[in-house]
């Protein structure tokens, strides 16, 4: 847009459309509506009472973070170009001044700001490229597969595989090849699956100012600026219709558990994650969520064994993943009262390692006495052969917890055990015993 601009005497741009590769005023809102929620209703009171416009009351309340933002690198350099080579440049925006001008000395802008170009005929506002934006990996999705692939990735599918533990009340009452139970069990898995891809959407929303200042998560569609916030509000209410119409076919019990989970992660992004242990308790209780989902949905008796397992061994992998974050936190963090936003501090982590063995012992332990039981059920015609699963769980959660401990464990511990071979391995194992133990 600018080359060839050297003897131009003004330049004007327009920093909406031009040069930043989000929408501000959605992304502030959004934002707000976590960090200050009550800066928000404020915002809004004075717009519904017409005293002010929306985006002045919101900037009273919230001054801008300019370095929250996406832009477009490319236009940036040229407008610092022209500008060094004397031209004058002029900001057009619609966003209220109080966040317009802080955005301009943030890029290192000497502009003017606020100028109607419809009123100025001899400024350049020949419009933008596209090129990737400041902190951008890899370009926006253009293409149609790339954007289905942006949008699968922003809706975590690759998470869904953890609903699979829905299928543990009927794959261990033995009741799966019943046909009303596969059909209520796998409706479970997609409601499920629905309805945590609008807490995933609704959570990197809320989260775009720290994503874009991590390391890894700054590549997210909406931190990266690949998808823009409107596609996210848009689809987070389609998400939900969906998981809706699924569970109105499933029986009441379902949808409040359903219901639990959504509040229970709520708590979790709102409140929870900055307590100590309450953390990883919730983390804990929503994966143990997802196995009540499949004892409600196919009316499958609860096995209090299975959900004691279930909390114990969930528990373990939630403080790995915190002895994780904490092990890798910078020189300066370690001498902060709290590490990461959480209830942690840096000496914690004995604590975390000794309490996150302690409670995969215990899930062994559990395993170990429902074995004992085992030959009372009639499930079973050699029970004791599932004494053989005890020492396979007890290998992948201790070289789980080896592995962090030398810093070789940098994946959320869930997503570890589903892309390593060796669990694979051992599930495999573990299937091949409970099938022998059936009809050995």
């Amino acid at each position: 847009m600018l080359q060839g601009l050297q003897g131009t005497r003004t330049v004007a741009v327009n920093l909406d459309r031009d040069l930043l590769r989000s929408n501000a005023h959605l992304e502030t809102w959004a934002i707000s509506f976590k960090a200050k929620p009550m800066a928000l209703l404020r915002a809004l009171g004075r717009a519904f009472q017409r005293r002010q416009s929306l985006g002045d009351a919101l900037a009273d309340e919230l001054p801008v973070d300019a370095s929250a933002f996406v832009y477009d690198a490319q236009e940036i350099q040229r407008l610092n170009e022209a500008q060094a080579n004397g031209a004058k440049v002029v900001l057009e925006s619609t966003l209220p001044a109080a966040w317009s001008g802080p955005i301009a000395h943030h890029l290192g802008l000497d502009t003017n700001i606020g100028v109607n170009l419809d009123m100025n005929p001899d400024m350049d506002t020949t419009p933008s490229s596209a090129p990737p934006p400041v902190q951008v990996t890899s370009g926006p999705a253009r293409s149609l597969r790339g954007k289905l692939r942006a949008y699968a990735k922003a809706m975590r599918l690759e998470q869904w595989s953890k609903n699979i533990l829905v299928f543990a009340p009927a794959v261990l009452a033995h009741r799966l090849v019943e046909a009303p139970v596969l059909i209520a069990t796998i409706s479970a898995f997609f409601c499920l699956g629905l309805v945590a891809s609008s807490i995933y959407l609704l959570n990197d929303i809320m989260d775009l100012k720290q994503d874009r200042r991590h390391p890894t998560k700054r590549n997210r569609p909406f931190a990266s600026g690949a998808l823009p916030v409107s596609h996210g509000l848009v689809l987070i209410p389609l998400l939900l219709a969906g998981a809706t119409l699924i569970a109105s076919q499933l029986p009441p019990l379902f949808a409040a558990t359903i219901g639990a989970y959504v509040v229970l992660n709520f708590a979790y992004t709102f409140y929870f994650k900055r307590r100590l242990m309450v953390d990883v308790l919730s983390l804990a209780s929503s994966y143990t969520l997802r196995i009540l989902a499949g004892n409600a949905a196919t009316g499958i008796e609860l096995s209090f064994w299975l959900l004691a397992l279930s909390m114990f061994l969930f528990l373990s992998l939630a403080l790995v993943k915190r002895y994780v974050e904490l092990d890798t936190v910078t020189v300066d963090a370690i001498n902060e009262k709290r590490v990461m936003g959480r209830g942690y501090r840096y000496g914690d982590i004995d604590m975390v390692s000794q309490l996150g063995v302690a409670s995969a012992f215990s899930a062994v332990l559990v395993l170990a006495l429902y074995v004992d039981r085992a030959g009372h059920n009639g499930l079973y015609k050699t029970p004791e052969l599932i004494w053989l699963i005890c020492p396979m769980m007890l290998y992948l959660i201790v070289r789980m917890w080896f592995l962090a401990k030398r810093r070789e464990l940098v994946d959320d511990p869930v997503h570890f055990l589903i892309r390593d071979w060796r669990s694979h391995l051992v599930g495999a194992l573990a299937i091949a015993v409970m099938l022998a133990a059936k009809w050995g």
